[in-house]
């Protein structure tokens, strides 16, 4: 999709931004995916699926929001990415995923804690609502979203913003339409927002660290942070030692 086509599918103009976790990173690190770009999609695929349960946009047009459709967000090649997003896949198996006919219709506050009305409970009160989209129909929970720590309800990024970096929606778009950044763009501008948190809004890092931590090369590093200092999606300061030029400090703006 492009850059209009995807704020008038998110509904970004009445939409809640989400939260990631910062654990995110991590965790994605030690699973076994086929190459870095896949990585980069889980990452990205996460966020989506985040945003859309947040915003209970499933209350629509349902089956525009099917996995088919969210995972051609990201890429033209279903299968290739199908062993990260199916049943028992990799984001089922590491707990951040699973799949669910009972999805969120609408979002409310009671008591000061965002509550969910789900698809089970409104058809027990309207019978007869018809169903628009396939009887097969399901979707992914977030379930970092929802639940975080020692299995408790109401832990999950959803409900408490500990440990998590944000991700604006707008932004989310920007990145995702723009051919040079895609998932791959997304993952390490996630990376540096986190990092910027943590650091007062200044990271200071080499390309080469940073592409360490991040799991790509140093070249792949300096392709994307350049394209996203060109968006003006982060900004960048040297630092040098005897007027040697080393580091750069990253923030996001």
């Amino acid at each position: 999709m492009n850059k209009k086509n995807l704020e008038s599918w998110l509904n970004v103009s009445e939409s809640v931004n989400v939260q990631m976790p910062n654990e995110i990173f991590e965790d994605l690190s030690k699973a076994e995916f086929k190459s870095f770009n896949h990585k980069c999609f889980a990452y990205a695929y996460y966020y989506l699926i985040s945003y859309i349960y947040r915003n209970a946009l499933y209350g629509g047009e349902t089956d525009q929001f099917s996995q088919h459709n969210i995972i051609n967000v990201f890429t033209s090649d279903k299968s290739a990415v199908s062993y990260i997003t199916k049943t028992k896949g990799i984001l089922d198996s590491i707990n951040y995923t699973k799949a669910t006919t009972d999805y969120p219709v609408t979002y409310y506050m009671y008591d000061g804690i965002l509550e969910f009305g789900l698809i089970k409970e409104l058809r027990k009160k309207l019978p007869n609502l018809e169903m628009n989209h396939s009887p097969r129909f399901c979707v992914k929970e977030p379930i970092k979203a929802m639940t975080r720590f020692d299995d408790e309800d109401y832990t999950g990024t959803f409900y408490s913003f500990q440990n998590t970096h944000k991700m604006n929606v707008e932004d989310f778009i920007r990145i995702i339409s723009d051919k040079k950044l895609g998932h791959v763009g997304l993952y390490v501008y996630g990376y540096i927002s986190m990092m910027c948190d943590k650091y007062n809004n200044k990271f200071q890092i080499t390309n080469a660290q940073l592409g360490d931590l991040v799991g790509c090369s140093e070249r792949t590093m300096k392709k994307y942070t350049q394209r996203l200092e060109e968006l003006n999606l982060i900004a960048t300061t040297r630092v040098f030692y005897d007027s040697k030029q080393l580091d750069k400090v990253y923030s996001i703006i």
